[in-house]
């Protein structure tokens, strides 16, 4: 889409007719998703009809909820974008096991709990950028990919008794993955979107012409109503089940929080007509409400949630991005929890229509975590960590990795390849940030005085790199031109007393990256570059800094956090 044609900003307010028909469109594009994940966990764990209809239903109301949240930001909660949410498909196998190891209660505790995860990955963000980075978590996707497959070859063939061994089961689930198939390799736009969709519902048409579906069920349940289960409550007692699940929960959270982030992302490039540089405190909000709504979901005793980046293609193709679709959408998502009869009909899907669609999202989930894993390339250092994490963590989900001279209690958590294989990722990850972390760094106030000190290490960074004078006079006239920026904005931003100012070196090839870290400021250096005009006023301090930026610095980015902003700028060692 070209943002030139974009018909409402986030702020704006569409028609609410508009705004509502939208917002009905998403719905029943991600509703199936929404439903039919609990669902899935629901069957292959075993509870009984009433709590797999408390679990649909609290999924959905905590989908509502999060949608809400996302698109209205309470303080530090919510994007301001319309971006919807729903079950993850990345928890039905840790799921499944808390539910048999601890019934509903226990999955609720650790749904909860694990939601804190995400408070603290949104906390340290900014520290954790060069750890939990993309190829980590593409890493963690592909294993939980894994992970849920034994689920989904069970759902195939579940089938009531009367069909099993038959041509029946195979043509059932056949003809749903055709359906998707086909619809996503050759049907553009907006068409693709309703590919899951599709492939459901000619999927259960065909086990109905065999007989496999019963709808009696669709006619006896109200239009409106509550599950006939109550609240499961929360497992307090914390059995040793529960210590082995809680680290894959935490990590998977950790995941979400990355893809979440790439969401967060995505819908700020597409949701304006001019292009300006990425509010990260925006997209923090938006992880907070992935923790928020997870909460919720865990407290209500169901599975936790995550943005659906089927909102960001909707966005893109409709040219629509007011936050007012993100309103009516979530008000229909709980309109529908109270309807016994839509989750009569989500339950009535044979399995191995469940279980096709979901060897979809997973393969799709797979797909995504090697782009993950190659998205910013993958050099030989980070390329030995996430493979090695990988291999350790399928290792670790087949049982082959000494798993059996552990004691019994950290079999449990060794038995989890996601865990596992995510842990390992993780750590050789901080090994090699240790590893690169800049030699060349220095703490002084954020004042003029502070230019001195800045010069001195500078030149000791620049003699040992071999860069000659006018090399090195470069990177000290963009360290001193952002420092006054960055003083001038501040004063321009709070009365307060400027605080620290933390200026690291790196090199980068040929080029030197100079990173300045300090509270925030305010205005960003991006978007006041990107505004700069030949007409600007020459005799402004901040103006004259800019323009120097734009002139000497390869590249400047400022990347500002809700406690912290950064400033990067790279430099070429070459005239």
């Amino acid at each position: 889409m070209n943002q030139a044609t974009l018909r409402y900003e986030p702020q704006e307010k569409a028609p609410h007719a508009l705004a509502a028909a939208m917002g009905a469109q998403i719905v029943l594009l991600i509703l199936t998703a929404i439903m039919v994940t609990p669902l899935v966990i629901a069957r292959t764990a075993g509870v009984s009809p009433g709590e797999t209809a408390w679990l649909v239903f609290a999924a959905l109301i905590a989908a509502g909820l999060s949608t809400w949240m996302q698109a209205t930001r309470l303080g530090p909660i919510g994007s301001g974008f319309t971006l919807f949410v729903g079950s993850n498909v990345a928890f039905i196998s840790v799921s499944v096991a808390a539910i048999q190891g601890g019934g509903l209660a226990l999955l609720a505790t650790l749904a909860a709990l694990s939601a804190f995860a995400t408070f603290a990955f949104t906390k340290w963000l900014p520290a954790l950028r060069r750890i939990l980075t993309p190829a980590v978590g593409g890493t963690v996707l592909m294993l939980m990919a894994l992970s849920v497959a034994p689920v989904v070859w069970g759902m195939l063939k579940r089938v009531p008794p009367a069909f099993e061994g038959t041509p029946a089961v195979p043509a059932v689930a056949g003809s749903t993955l055709i359906v998707i198939i086909l619809i996503v390799l050759f049907a553009g736009g907006i068409f693709r979107l309703w590919a899951p969709l599709l492939g459901v519902i000619v999927g259960t048409a065909v086990a109905a012409s065999y007989g496999m579906t019963d709808t009696s069920a669709i006619a006896a349940a109200p239009w409106i109503g509550l599950p006939d289960a109550g609240w499961p409550g929360l497992a307090l007692d914390f059995p040793p089940i529960f210590w082995g699940l809680l680290p894959a929960f935490v990590l998977i959270s950790l995941v979400g929080c990355i893809e979440t982030y790439a969401d967060g992302v995505a819908v700020q490039r597409i949701a304006y007509r001019k292009p300006a540089p990425i509010d990260f405190r925006r997209v923090q909000g938006a992880i907070n409400a992935d923790g928020a709504g997870s909460l919720i979901a865990g407290l209500l005793g169901t599975v936790p949630n995550t943005v659906y980046s089927t909102s960001v293609g909707v966005v893109e193709l409709t040219g629509v991005a007011s936050r007012r679709v993100g309103w009516w959408g979530g008000l229909f998502i709980l309109l529908l929890a109270v309807s016994p009869k839509v989750g009569a009909a989500v339950a009535a899907i044979p399995s191995p229509v469940a279980g096709a669609y979901i060897l979809v999202l997973i393969v799709i989930l797979f797909g995504h975590g090697i782009r993950l894993v190659t998205e910013e390339g993958l050099g030989f250092e980070v390329g030995i960590a996430v493979c090695l994490g990988f291999w350790v963590g399928l290792g670790a989900q087949e049982g082959k990795i000494y798993n059996e001279m552990l004691p019994s209690w950290a079999q449990i958590v060794s038995s989890n390849g996601t865990t596992v294989g995510g842990v390992t990722a993780i750590v050789l990850m901080l090994l090699l940030s240790i590893k690169q972390r800049s030699r060349d760094r220095l703490s002084v106030p954020l004042a003029i005085a502070s230019v001195t000190p800045v010069r001195e290490l500078i030149q000791r960074f620049s003699h040992r790199l071999g860069w000659d004078k006018p090399a090195e006079d470069r990177l000290v006239l963009v360290a001193e031109e952002a420092i006054l920026f960055l003083l001038e904005a501040h004063h321009g931003h709070s009365h307060a007393k400027p605080g620290q100012i933390h200026v690291r070196l790196r090199r980068a090839g040929d080029e030197a990256e100079i990173e300045l870290v300090c509270a925030p400021v305010g205005q960003n250096a991006e978007a006041a570059i990107t505004a700069l005009t030949d007409a600007g006023t020459p005799d402004e301090a901040s103006a004259i800094s800019l323009r120097l930026l734009r002139g000497i610095a390869r590249e400047v980015r400022h990347l500002q956090y809700r406690d912290t902003d950064y400033l990067l700028m790279r430099v070429d060692s070459a005239a």
